[in-house]
């Protein structure tokens, strides 16, 4: 209900002295207000329509009639109503004066007409207009729930929320992460959100852009969000992606990192909400290679549990990205947090959800965060598992590298900061000879208990057995790429 519409009511019989700006009585009248406080704002809210008889205002400096003109504006109200007969046989000047000044609509209510029957007007009409808005968002709630039962997309149900709110629409998840968007911004900078009933796991919100601000949301929304709400549910559970197209891209480049330029890279990265700094990680999730007889995995069961890791992380770590594809979610993150903290926090997420292949890596820039990506896409043991720092397969992928580089300085880390290079000739003495106890105590001149301590203190650095042929292989290859002048030895 806008102010125009009393003045419109022949038996209110208001008569204006001062009308604003242009489009000034458009303004909505949210409740009335009757009040003979000098400053009564303690007691009002937006957009009330205050009615008095000026009793207690009973004055004649302007400067008074000002600053309680200018409180009112600050709340805002929409209109000033003044009841004559009682305290004043006209409106006074300054009042007159004040409301131009600070463009307030000032109407008369004549003696005769009680202030109850203004009351009882402004009451009647917003009534009227909840009702309209109860039945539009039921109606709008059984338009879309045709929509939903006729195999509509959850995008196409929120594109028609979106006109009929002429707003735009966005549902987020806990972690205010916008999953999918329909609707064109309005004129309004209003940004409101509604709670989805979606039970205590994934509290969704929905976001409203550039609604009216006049637009009561509950009654016109809060039937259509339980439709909302098992759309949802379908959609975890049915093979439509959530992930954005843009974290799309940027996660495919890094799978695909041979053919796009650092540059580029780069570009996406940022594109998809991610800064230049260094410190990466990613857990990807996947189905494991089904056994022979074993029914194959509900794919809805999956995308729950790494619906609920990416939810989880994005409570930590500023800004988390995710890519799904078939049996299998990819989420990247930026974090300032160390490799064993994230593999602690994926494994207590996912301890009830051991037939997945969970591989968690970290690394140092986009380079190596691709070679990291690509390992553990090859991997499909059931279980949490860390990522190895190195493989052959990762030197396949990326000689020559940057990331590669990255990778086997990471590898031999442990090994040079615990001593000042003693475990490093060690092991590559070790490597070179082919494990000959005589010929490495030979070449390093130490005794053969000291090349075994030394030996056992590797592979305690490295968390690994030595005797393991292809892990040799590996420490073979970071050796000469961490050193200059060619092969260890």
């Amino acid at each position: 209900m806008r102010v125009l519409d009393l003045l419109d009511d022949p038996e209110l019989g208001l008569v204006p002295h001062v009308t604003g700006d242009p489009g000034r009585l458009e303004r909505q009248v949210t409740w009335c207000a009757p009040t003979e406080h000098m400053d009564p704002t303690p007691f009002l809210t937006g957009n009330a329509l205050v009615l008095t008889t000026a009793m207690g205002l009973n004055f004649r400096d302007h400067r008074t009639w000002d600053a309680y003109v200018e409180r009112l504006c600050a709340v805002p109200i929409s209109g000033l109503v003044v009841g004559l007969g009682v305290a004043h046989q006209q409106m006074p000047e300054g009042l007159v004066a004040a409301c131009r000044q600070h463009n307030l609509p000032l109407l008369e209510l004549p003696g005769a007409i009680p202030f109850v029957a203004l009351i009882r007007a402004v009451w009647q009409r917003l009534g009227a207009e909840r009702f309209a808005e109860v039945r539009s968002g039921w109606d709008l709630a059984d338009e879309c729930t045709r929509l939903a039962a006729g195999g509509a997309s959850l995008k196409a149900v929120l594109e028609r929320i979106g006109a009929a709110v002429d707003a735009r629409v966005t549902i987020l998840d806990s972690g205010g992460y916008a999953l999918v968007s329909a609707g064109t911004p309005g004129d309004s900078p209003s940004r409101t959100r509604l709670a989805l009933p979606a039970g205590n796991t994934n509290r969704f919100r929905l976001l409203i852009e550039g609604m009216d601000q006049t637009t009561v949301v509950q009654p016109l929304l809060g039937p259509v969000a339980a439709v909302l709400a098992m759309q949802l549910a379908h959609t975890l559970g049915s093979g439509s992606p959530l992930h954005s197209q843009e974290a799309a891209r940027f996660i495919e480049a890094l799978y695909r990192r041979d053919a796009f330029s650092e540059r580029a890279l780069a570009l996406l990265a940022r594109e998809t909400g991610f800064d230049d700094g260094p410190g990466w990680g990613a857990v990807v999730i996947a189905s494991t290679a089904p056994s022979a007889g074993a029914a194959t995995p509900d794919p809805s069961v999956l995308r729950a549990s790494a619906w609920r890791t990416r939810v989880s992380l994005g409570g930590i770590y500023a800004t988390v990205r995710f890519m799904e594809e078939g049996g299998r979610t990819t989420i990247v993150l930026q974090h300032p947090h160390d490799a064993d903290e994230l593999l602690a926090q994926v494994r207590r997420w996912l301890s009830d959800s051991p037939q997945w292949s969970v591989t968690v890596a970290t690394a140092t820039d986009l380079d190596e965060l691709s070679l990291m990506l690509r390992m553990a896409r090859r991997r499909r043991e059931p279980g949490v598992h860390q990522a190895p720092r190195m493989d052959l397969f990762s030197v396949v992928d990326g000689l020559p590298s940057s990331g590669l580089e990255a990778m086997a300085a990471r590898l031999l880390g442990p090994l040079r900061e615990e001593s000042a290079g003693s475990l490093v000739e060690t092991l590559r003495a070790y490597l070179h000879h082919s494990g000959n106890t005589r010929a490495v105590c030979e070449e390093l001149f130490i005794h053969r208990n000291t090349l075994s301590y030394r030996l056992r203190r590797i592979e305690e650095l490295l968390g690994a057995d030595l005797s393991d042929g292809r892990l040799r292989a590996t420490l073979l290859l970071a050796l000469a790429i961490t050193e200059p002048g060619g092969t260890p030895g």
